[in-house]
C-alpha cells in the first residue's frame, strides 16, 4: 500500500465533532458525580434552626438558610414568614421580595444574616 493509506488516525482526526446530545451526556454525567450526601444532623443542630426560624418569623428577622437540594447545596436569605409543621415547609421572602418555599427536611442550617 502507498504511504498515503498509512497515517494512522489522522485520515479522521478532522471530522471529529461533539453533537449537542453527547455535550449534554458529558455535563449530565459530570453533574452527576458532584452530587454530595446530604449531612446528618443532631438534636442540637435540630432545635437551633427551630429557634432561628421562630425568632425570624416573630421578630421579622432576616435570617440565612442553607438547603440541601437535588444532590447540591443553596443558600437562601430572607425574612420567614409562614412555618408549616404539617406540611413540612418554611415559607420566606427574599431580598428582592419573591416568596420561596422550602422544605424542612432539606434545611440543613439557619443563620442571622
Amino acid at each position: 500500500m502507498s504511504e498515503y493509506l498509512h497515517r494512522g488516525n489522522k485520515l479522521w482526526e478532522g471530522s471529529r465533532m461533539f453533537l449537542p446530545e453527547h455535550k449534554q451526556a458529558i455535563l449530565e454525567r459530570k453533574r452527576r458525580q458532584q452530587k454530595r450526601e446530604k449531612p446528618e444532623l443532631d438534636e442540637q443542630q435540630l432545635e437551633k434552626m427551630n429557634e432561628m426560624i421562630q425568632l425570624s418569623r416573630q421578630k421579622k428577622l432576616p435570617v440565612s438558610v442553607r438547603c440541601f437540594e437535588a444532590g447540591a447545596f443553596r443558600k437562601v436569605t430572607g425574612i420567614v414568614l409562614d412555618f408549616r409543621p404539617f406540611e413540612q415547609e418554611v415559607r420566606m421572602l427574599d431580598e428582592t421580595g419573591g416568596h420561596i418555599l422550602l422544605k424542612t427536611a432539606g434545611i440543613i442550617d439557619v443563620s442571622r444574616v
